[in-house]
């Protein structure tokens, strides 16, 4: 575990934790006095006179009330401090995520950072907030425990130095075999977290295809994998803590037995106190070793979470090069492209597209199209070339004010599980409702809103599920119009639009796309009439539509 990584995430709540181990310092000097008081009580009911009964109960009843307020209090700060740390933690991890790139989310699956974000730091905030945190106040106890113990009969210090290094050496003997037993538990739980969201999505084709008896199956086996692999690991983790403490308790009442025995001339008080203290000691000792469990889990999620949070975000947020509103004019130069682990989609790219001009790019599946659009919102790096704006590398401007200079749709509608307003306005800053109509209207979807009995406010269902194919799409079209942005990407926007209602949106976006650099990439014929250009890509560069090369090679 990386010691640096694991303070650094601590050192926001260093008060909290600070407080925690204050006060479980507190619960363990009240817990180390109860044996005492007790062993006291024991012997006056045993006959010894010289013991004060009503001082002793006095005390004795203090040290519980104290010991329970304290725990109280231990266990409020522990839950607050843990609440705290899971929501920094989590935060942390999504904003990192959400500025990791493209490339990163195609090569890791979703499952496996949604995991991360939400049970795993759970188990990390609660092992910082009380396992970690308490962890003094046990070595306090553990610790006091043995030096009253030595006070009581220095005989025992002949077997603990024997005791502690034999705990240590089992603990170690064992990390191995937890530490890879809760990487598989948690792969395993991955897969079914991973299995059920992929079915999800899947629902509409397992059902078409009627293979819900096998996915069912799929499902069960992987649930019944997590279920064995978590039942060893409680399994052993059962054996730790109770064995370790047995051990304690043994030695220690071997140790009482024998020094009962030899005419020590030891009072009956301090007998009592023995075998309490001895079986005080059973509690932190197998805390340790529920600890070193504990800290097994922790680490594994520590490694994953560094690892996350150690990738590199995409380039650009450091950027500083200003943008104003841009006229729109964008150069592709020279631009070399491959995907990870496949040929090159695009070498020595050339492309000029004027401001305020619109071009539609057509072509084969494959040739990069969409990559060109991908590259523009810098959601890839090229390999080699550059891409300009009004004649600036884009890889000197703000990544973030670069893509407000966008208006993107895709070609498959990106929809939040809320109201149509909300997925329109998508981060705007309180946009007037006439703006709203207006864009909606543009997109050819007020009719269809308006005739809905909650409007703007209806709730389309988790991507949109709710609405139809054509519907999607016009909202998302509509989120694109509001901003009003100098250039507008339309990947396949219309492709779900009626013949109809994509000629209505043609005639009336003609003026409202006038003076805007417009990409289109379609091969509908109502879309491809707004285009000034016609670019046919192809694997050897681009060609005007009936025409001549005019640049470029693939």
């Amino acid at each position: 575990m990386d010691r640096a990584f694991i303070l650094a995430r601590a050192r926001p709540y260093r008060r909290e934790l600070a407080i925690i181990s204050g006060l479980s310092l507190l619960s363990s000097l009240a817990t180390l006095a109860l044996p005492w008081l007790a062993a006291q009580l024991a012997a006056r009911l045993a006959g010894d006179v010289s013991i004060d009964l009503a001082g002793t109960l006095a005390l004795l009843g203090g040290a519980l009330v104290a010991l329970t307020a304290v725990n109280i209090l231990v266990a409020v700060h522990s839950a607050d401090a843990s609440s705290r740390i899971l929501a920094g933690l989590r935060a942390e991890a999504y904003t990192h995520v959400q500025h990791l790139p493209v490339s990163y989310h195609d090569s890791h699956r979703t499952g496996d950072l949604l995991s991360l974000i939400s049970w795993e730091v759970q188990n990390l905030s609660t092992f910082l907030a009380t396992t970690l945190a308490q962890l003094p106040a046990t070595l306090m106890t553990a610790g006091g425990t043995v030096v009253l113990l030595l006070l009581i009969d220095p005989r025992l210090g002949l077997v603990v130095p024997v005791l502690v290094p034999a705990f240590y050496i089992a603990m170690k003997l064992l990390r191995r075999r937890l530490r890879a037993l809760g990487q598989a538990v948690r792969d395993a739980e991955v897969e079914v977290f991973y299995s059920a969201e992929s079915d999800l999505q899947m629902l509409p084709a397992i059902k078409a295809y009627a293979v819900e008896d096998i996915h069912r199956a799929r499902y069960a086996g992987k649930l019944d994998a997590a279920r064995q692999l978590r039942l060893t690991e409680a399994r052993l983790t059962a054996y730790i803590g109770p064995t370790a403490a047995l051990v304690a308790a043994l030695s220690a009442i071997a140790l009482l037995l024998a020094g009962s025995g030899g005419g020590t001339g030891r009072s009956p008080a301090e007998l009592f106190a023995f075998l309490f203290y001895a079986a005080l000691l059973t509690r932190p000792m197998g805390s340790l070793a529920g600890l070193f469990g504990s800290f097994q889990v922790a680490r594994g999620t520590l490694a994953r979470l560094e690892a996350v949070l150690a990738a590199p975000c995409e380039p650009g947020y450091a950027a500083t090069g200003p943008l104003g509103r841009a006229a729109g004019a964008i150069g592709f130069e020279a631009i070399d492209f491959a995907y990870p682990g496949r040929p090159p989609v695009l070498r020595r790219f050339d492309l000029s597209i004027g401001a305020g001009e619109v071009i539609a790019l057509t072509g084969a599946n494959g040739v990069g199209k969409s990559t060109l659009v991908n590259l523009l919102l810098r959601f890839y790096e090229p390999a080699a070339g550059r891409i300009t704006i009004d004649g600036t590398d884009i890889a000197r401007i703000d990544v973030q004010a670069l893509r407000r200079q966008f208006g993107y749709v895709p070609q498959r509608p990106l929809l939040l599980d809320d109201t149509i307003r909300e997925n329109i306005v998508f981060g705007l800053a309180d946009p007037a409702p006439e703006a709203i109509e207006r864009a909606a209207r543009l997109a050819q979807a007020w009719d269809f809103i308006a005739a809905l009995p909650e409007g703007l406010d209806t709730r389309i269902g988790d991507d949109g599920v709710r609405l139809s194919g054509g519907q999607r799409q016009r909202i998302a079209l509509a989120r694109a119009l509001l901003r009003d942005p100098p250039i507008y990407i339309f990947d396949e926007a219309t492709s779900m639009y009626d013949i109809e209602g994509e000629a209505a949106f043609v005639e009336d976006c003609v003026k409202v796309l006038a003076e805007r650099t417009v990409i289109i990439i379609t091969h509908r014929p109502a879309s491809l009439a707004l285009a000034d250009r016609i670019i046919e890509v192809t694997p050897e560069g681009w060609t005007l539509a009936g025409g001549t090369p005019a640049g470029g090679s693939a």
